[in-house]
């Protein structure tokens, strides 16, 4: 490690970081269903500790995904309309027995942007599970009801921005298709990428998202990525390159039917193959479950490469 990181530093990490510094340039910290920290199945939860001290802890990316209300309920308690989006994890609520309501995760953001302005975050919003869509329903819904009333709290150009860019926002990174007429404002577009990647370049992004973690042996196939992109993304970092590009590492994978495989033991398991020692400067965005183990240690060591 670099330098040694409090908890503190944690929490306004960013504030070292020039204002000339593209966020791709950084390591960030990022977490994969991050408001998957509630009761629920097995399989589901993914993360130890909520929204808002994973921000005080350092995480930088959050990754969001959501539905309509499973139930029609009068009092409001699963949401009272099609508006009213919960966040879910594949299929399944990330909270029983009442939902997290994405309303909710963005005022969380929103209160620790407001005490911490020097730092932004980066929310991943996709819509998942048994929604079917009509044209641009899903982008209008979240632009009408969640971005465009707190629009002055969110980055929303479609290009990667400098540090001085985006301090004290929101940045979208939008995993929806959006008209033509609407990508230049409404946040960087990473609408699409081949499922179950181990490598794909979109341009502006490159992800590795190998997901199909089967049995337990696969752990080691999945370290494996993570340690390939962690070295693509430091190798083109280091260069001069006029074409900045976010590496997105999920370090995720699961077996819905393999206790072996869910996504507590895919963390430990990677984090026993020793990840951490390929984090270097300029790695991008390492997605982790249960980023709360060994008291934070993944995110001290990622957020110390940026100094």
């Amino acid at each position: 490690m670099s330098r040694q990181i409090s908890d503190q530093d944690l929490s306004e990490w960013q504030r070292q970081i020039g204002d000339d510094v593209a966020i791709s340039k950084l390591s960030l910290p990022g977490t994969h269903n991050s408001a998957a920290s509630h009761l629920s199945l097995f399989s589901v939860k993914c993360q130890g500790a909520p929204i808002t001290e994973q921000l005080n802890h350092g995480v930088r990316f959050l990754d969001i995904r959501v539905s309509t209300p499973f139930f029609n309920d009068p009092k409001g308690w699963f949401g009272k309309n099609k508006k009213d989006l919960q966040v879910i994890h594949g299929q399944f609520p990330v909270k029983l027995p009442t939902p997290v309501k994405l309303h909710g995760v963005l005022d969380e953001v929103y209160g620790f942007l407001e005490k911490h302005p020097s730092e932004s975050v980066i929310v991943s919003i996709k819509s998942e599970g048994r929604d079917k869509w009509e044209g641009q329903d899903f982008p209008n819904l979240i632009w009408d009801e969640y971005v465009s009333p707190k629009q002055d709290k969110w980055y929303l150009s479609p290009s990667i921005p400098r540090m001085g860019e985006c301090r004290g926002k929101v940045i979208l990174f939008r995993r929806f298709g959006v008209d033509d007429s609407k990508k230049n404002s409404y946040g960087i577009d990473a609408s699409w990428w081949q499922y179950n990647t181990t490598m794909d370049d979109r341009g502006n992004y490159v992800v590795q998202d190998w997901c199909e973690v089967m049995k337990k042996d696969d752990i080691n196939t999945k370290s494996q990525y993570v340690k390939d992109h962690l070295s693509r993304a430091i190798e083109y970092n280091s260069t001069d390159s006029q074409n900045p590009k976010l590496y997105v590492n999920f370090c995720s994978g699961a077996n819905f039917f393999d206790p072996d495989c869910w996504p507590k033991k895919v963390a430990s398991g990677l984090t026993s193959l020793k990840i951490e020692d390929n984090y270097g400067k300029g790695c991008g965005i390492v997605v982790l479950d249960y980023i709360e183990r060994e008291n934070w240690k993944e995110v001290k060591t990622l957020v110390s490469t940026n100094y």
